[in-house]
């Protein structure tokens, strides 16, 4: 039987491949094995808090600011736009004559879950737009959830006012607007 010297060489080149195969499978199963012993050492010398939660949104009864024209728990409403706004008695403001000052106070209170900053915005047209209306109500105030609500005195005054202005009308509105607290 003859052999070739050319097959015993490329059994040699087999062999060491298979060896360093070998090697290199038994380097990486090492270095494995070393690199669970050091995580499971640093596990013991480390410990871990872990915290969980839910969270949900207000959703639209819990952000309710309500208007009232007397502090009493059942006449306060939603009065969410002009459509639906509270409609302040006329004797409040009829028959107005110069230099006079009328004064009522209307209230506002929050229905809802989270406290409110309300600012408030006058509108006047027609002959009360030639008034100065006023409230002692401070823009940015903070109003908590409460079934008590906060009194806002209204100050309208006809000053400088002529006889031009006999048997006039004019439209008031005062409109209040909370946002959720930072």
């Amino acid at each position: 039987m003859t052999t070739s010297t050319a097959a015993v060489g490329q059994d040699r080149q087999d062999e060491r491949k298979r060896k360093r195969a070998a090697i290199v499978k038994f380097s990486l199963a090492g270095a494995a094995l070393v690199g669970i012993a050091a995580a499971a050492t640093s596990a013991a010398w480390t410990d871990d808090a872990w915290f969980s939660a839910t969270a949900s949104a207000v959703d639209n009864d819990g952000v309710e600011l309500q208007g009232s024209l007397t502090d009493v728990d059942a006449s306060y409403v939603d009065a969410d736009s002009s459509v639906a706004s509270i409609v302040i008695p006329a004797t409040e403001l009829e028959n107005l004559v110069p230099d006079e000052t009328r004064t009522f106070t209307v209230y506002i209170r929050n229905d809802g879950d989270v406290d409110l900053n309300v600012d408030a915005a006058v509108v006047a047209t027609g002959l009360l737009a030639d008034a100065t209306v006023s409230t002692d109500f401070t823009d940015g105030t903070t109003i908590v959830p409460s079934s008590v609500g906060t009194p806002v005195e209204v100050t309208v005054t006809a000053d400088g006012w002529d006889e031009t202005f006999q048997g006039e009308t004019g439209a008031l509105t005062l409109q209040f607007s909370g946002s959720t607290v930072d």
